[in-house]
């Protein structure tokens, strides 16, 4: 999928032109012999009938492997070839099919340009490393821990480091975009400082409010507040899915709301039970599938307070998805520098599973290297999943994804010309198109290629309830339509009735053979 993406975003600013602006006229002059993509209004979403989960987890038989290899001095090991790994799945040998070594890209990195009025959720860097993730845990750390840690961070920002696209999100009742993408430090500073969080609702267990000066015990996040961070780390999963190869989650935060170690409490003469670990799996396998290495930074510092639960799971993340922990100091910007220059340097392995029995049973990876000394961390496996796994309903996902602050989706990428309206009386026009190398389609029966797609335009004026325009566009082409649109783009226009003032535009589509997700945001003024 990455070399035709990369194909796809060079060319789309002509293909606008070619497809979109002269009204898709190769498409429409074949609708007399197939039926070519025609967009619908509805007035509610409808969830796809065949219902899948990421791009990942479509093609689970395809495994990725990123693996970050050191020396007794913790220093990348570069110059490692395929021949000298052996990856390992439930301890038998796996044929590499794909090898490649990744390091920092040298020079600066340019983001791509668009024309006017026109705007694309693909991922605006190309770069060889690793992307960069910062997450600020506001929901799960204490007010002033949390303001160390922020002041920590825009101190290493402060230094001036060279460092690869890095994106910027806080954690508090929802999880929030501060800046996306960028290699420059002095945005990300700026973005940081003007940062105010609210701060967490913790009820204290019985060891932490009992003294001052105990050792023991920690707060707890309430319900709300690990429903919250469980639903956001689901969500991120998904969201940087998208993006090609490894991407580094720095985790600023008092650690996971979530223990690993069944607790009994008593109710009304009932002893109930809360164990928590199936679902820190859960965002464990979600990450790993989306080549995300968790980084956890322990924003508390070195304390007295002996926090075993919350530690202990966020070690389990980061073990599991190829990353590593940082806690116990006060030095929180040494953390990150750490963090970032851990995960740039990594070789990445591809194979097919010998195994081709799709159980949903765990199976475990081990990797080894002929190369005395060396350490490697890399993902812990994977649960084996065929391609028509059931998922959840997306709708509540797709939701999230319209969300005012709510990142960029990049599993269904795409552009979107807006036109903004020349009389009174007109309304804005959005057209999209689609990669259709990102939707599915299905050759059925009649012999035709059948695909579609839910389109959606929510428009935020200021911080109320958006104005909301939906729709869908559906396929059935014939083969030589369907070359057509695999050579350029698949549309599906919606029209939005708005006001005078300036609105945020939220775009989303919705593929609905995978549930696939793609979205993005847009700024308008509407005369």
């Amino acid at each position: 999928m990455q070399s035709s993406q990369a194909r796809w975003v060079a060319a789309l600013s002509v293909i606008l032109v070619s497809v979109i602006v002269v009204s898709l006229a190769p498409v429409q002059c074949s609708a007399q012999a197939a039926s070519a993509p025609q967009s619908s209004p509805s007035q509610s979403q409808t969830a796809p009938a065949s219902p899948s989960q990421t791009v990942i987890r479509a093609t689970t038989r395809l495994v990725i492997l990123d693996v970050v290899a050191t020396d007794e001095k913790g220093q990348p090991l570069a110059g490692l070839k395929a021949e000298d790994f052996i990856a390992l799945e439930d301890g038998k040998p796996q044929k590499i099919s794909s090898f490649s070594f990744h390091g920092p890209a040298e020079g600066a990195l340019v983001a791509r340009q668009l024309p006017p009025n026109v705007v694309s959720n693909a991922p605006l860097y190309s770069s060889n490393s690793a992307l960069n993730i910062i997450l600020l845990d506001a929901i799960n750390t204490d007010f002033s821990n949390h303001a160390y840690a922020q002041e920590m961070l825009i101190k290493y920002l402060e230094s001036g480091p060279a460092i690869q696209p890095t994106a910027v999100y806080a954690l508090e009742g929802k999880l929030e975009l501060l800046h996306d993408f960028t290699t420059d430090t002095q945005a990300l500073k700026e973005v940081l400082a003007h940062f105010k969080p609210q701060g967490p609702e913790h009820i204290d267990d019985v060891y932490a409010s009992a003294s001052p000066f105990g050792r023991r015990g920690s707060p707890k996040a309430n319900p709300n507040a690990r429903l919250v961070t469980f639903n956001s780390m689901l969500y991120l999963a998904h969201a940087l899915a998208g993006y090609p190869g490894r991407k580094n989650l720095i985790w600023l935060g008092e650690g996971f709301p979530m223990n690993l170690f069944p607790d009994a409490l008593m109710g009304d003469g009932v002893v109930l039970i809360e164990d928590y670990s199936r679902l820190v799996e859960k965002i464990a396998d979600e990450l790993m599938n989306a080549q995300v290495a968790v980084y956890p930074i322990d924003a508390a510092g070195v304390t007295q307070n002996d926090r075993f639960s919350a530690r202990t799971a966020m070690e389990s993340v980061a073990q599991r998805t190829g990353g590593k922990t940082f806690y116990n100091h006060n030095d929180i910007d040494v953390g990150v520098r750490a963090s970032i220059d851990d995960g740039a340097t990594y070789y990445t392995l591809e194979y097919y599973p010998e195994s081709k029995k799709w159980d949903t049973k765990f199976r475990h990876i081990e990797v080894k290297v002929d190369r005395p000394g060396a350490k490697l961390r890399y993902r812990e496996g994977y649960y084996a999943l065929g391609p028509d796994a059931p998922s959840a309903d997306p709708t509540a996902d797709f939701s999230r994804a319209l969300d005012l602050n709510a990142p960029a989706s990049t599993a269904v990428l795409f552009q979107a010309q807006v036109t903004l309206p020349s009389e009174k009386g007109q309304k804005v026009l959005v057209r999209f198109a689609i990669d259709p190398h990102t939707m599915a389609f299905e050759r059925q029966a009649d012999d035709l290629q059948h695909g579609g797609v839910s389109c959606v335009v929510w428009a935020y004026l200021g911080k109320g309830n958006p104005i909301q325009s939906q729709g869908q566009s559906t396929a059935a082409l014939k083969s030589d339509v369907f070359q057509q649109v695999m050579q350029s783009a698949f549309p599906c226009n919606r029209t939005i009735d708005l006001k005078p003032g300036h609105y945020t535009l939220r775009l989303g589509v919705l593929d609905q053979t995978t549930n696939l997700i793609g979205s993005t945001s847009m700024q308008v003024t509407v005369p």
